[in-house]
């Protein structure tokens, strides 16, 4: 790819108010949850080199059906198109659905659910629309800016036609023919449903929309949906592996291997200057081998984001950190059922303590917000009882023995266990504003136990 990775913010968890039989006086649960999140000890590990990626079966490495020949010639692959707008190079190739690329087929593809599809892509109307409709799109350009001055040079377009995925690429031979290739690009993407691309809703769309209109045509891309396969990779994987690249996926997740000779990304603007320059094509064999890799890859992925993120497929192969992602992933677009599904998945395996904390706590607050505390005390227990810097379940459970099974002596002493973990901890702000907090609940629960006593 020839242009930068977009990163995406975290979707962090807004916990709900405190319970409104609690004083007015006293600090409200929210913020006193957002003290004690302050207060946890920032851990300070060094990342592993190649952080591993947990799967229910570790990816294998197959074969891949694209390969790149080094023996082809002095001239370009494919064949010159001439066309009433001009000429260009146009290379095509076709893939028979049955033709395995990675740990999947082409064909496979077509079997998904476009309902996940909308979903990933937050678009309803890819829900209408048959997964054979859409159109894989890639670019290599000039630059890594975009804007005005940037130059699509190398456009790759695949898609399915009858029992096979067809890739076209349309090569500029020289600038001046961007306008045939265009107007060809144009003819193939107006019966298609909408796009599937890899940092193409911040890439690859937006520069091509804009050299349709420097061309003076309608770009094609508007009013149809587009899956972006950038953000649900994401989703997953960030953190998880060093980089959410598309050649990082491949060879951690896909198991697709790429030859020695593919061509890194950077590389790309600087050898097509030095193709205009000289002439000669070695080099652009390669660029044309990268991108092929890239649109072939792109179906692999769909793939296999559509399986992880389709509870009926991904029970047998997601690893509980991957059943954490799809939790998160869920909540962030309000599907409880699905998110308390997904929790309970992650935590019937074997996640480490941070991740296992985690877990026990969104999916104890997500009861709390849905109305089903009693059944987040045990979650709330448990978190505590691995937990020795960490006052948050202690005082939840406190507020829950106080207020709704009203017994104040489980209360209190959950209360005190609160206090002796915070007073443990650096001094900050934050930790007085949570030690004042917890002494005031002590107070009251000692009150209410004297009371009931006299």
């Amino acid at each position: 790819m020839t242009y930068p990775l977009v990163v995406f913010g975290r979707c962090h968890y807004r916990p709900e108010r405190t319970d409104v039989l609690e004083s007015r006086h006293t600090m409200s649960g929210s913020d006193l949850r957002k003290r004690l999140n302050a207060l946890r000890p920032q851990k300070k590990t060094p990342p592993p080199e190649q952080p591993p990626v947990r799967l229910a079966t570790h990816p294998k490495t197959h074969r891949s059906v694209r390969s790149y020949d080094p023996d082809e010639g002095k001239s370009l692959p494919g064949i010159e198109a001439r066309t009433s707008h001009g000429a260009f190079q146009l290379i095509e190739e076709r893939h028979a659905l049955s033709q395995t690329h990675g740990e999947c087929t082409f064909g496979e593809l077509l079997t998904r659910s476009p309902e996940i599809a909308a979903r990933l892509a937050r678009q309803p109307a890819l829900a209408r629309a048959a997964l054979r409709d859409l159109a894989f799109i890639d670019t290599e350009t000039t630059g890594l800016a975009g804007g005005a001055g940037t130059l699509a040079f190398l456009i790759g377009v695949g898609v399915f036609e009858d029992d096979a995925f067809v890739l076209r690429q349309y090569f500029l031979r020289d600038p001046s023919e961007e306008s045939a290739a265009l107007a060809e690009i144009d003819n193939l993407l107006t019966s298609r449903a909408g796009w599937v691309t890899f940092n193409g809703r911040a890439f690859d769309v937006p520069l091509l929309e804009a050299r349709f209109t420097l061309n003076r045509r309608r770009a094609p891309f508007a009013g149809r949906p587009h899956l972006d396969l950038l953000n649900p990779a994401r989703w997953l994987y960030r953190g998880r592996l060093e980089s959410c690249a598309l050649s990082s996926l491949e060879a951690h997740v896909l198991g697709i291997p790429r030859t020695t000779d593919d061509v890194p990304g950077a590389l790309i603007p600087w050898m097509y200057v030095q193709f205009l320059r000289s002439g000669d094509p070695t080099e652009m064999k390669r660029v044309i081998y990268h991108n092929a890799m890239d649109i072939l890859s792109m179906v692999t992925l769909a793939a296999h984001l559509l399986d992880m993120f389709d509870h009926s497929r991904a029970a047998d192969r997601c690893s509980p950190e991957d059943w954490l992602k799809l939790a998160h992933w869920h909540e962030s677009d309000d599907r409880p059922l699905e998110a308390e599904a997904a929790y309970r998945r992650a935590l019937e395996g074997r996640l480490s303590l941070e991740d296992r904390a985690e877990a026990l706590e969104k999916l104890g607050f997500l009861l709390k917000r849905t109305g089903r505390r009693a059944e987040a005390v045990p979650l709330w227990e448990q978190w505590a009882s691995f937990t020795v810097d960490e006052a948050l379940p202690c005082v939840e459970l406190s507020k829950y023995y106080e207020w709704k099974a009203q017994d104040m002596s489980v209360a209190l002493r959950w209360a005190e266990r609160a206090q002796a973990i915070v007073l443990g901890q650096p001094a900050t702000w934050q930790r007085a504003d949570v030690i004042e907090a917890v002494t005031r609940r002590l107070e009251r629960l000692r009150e209410k136990i004297q009371g009931a006593a006299a």
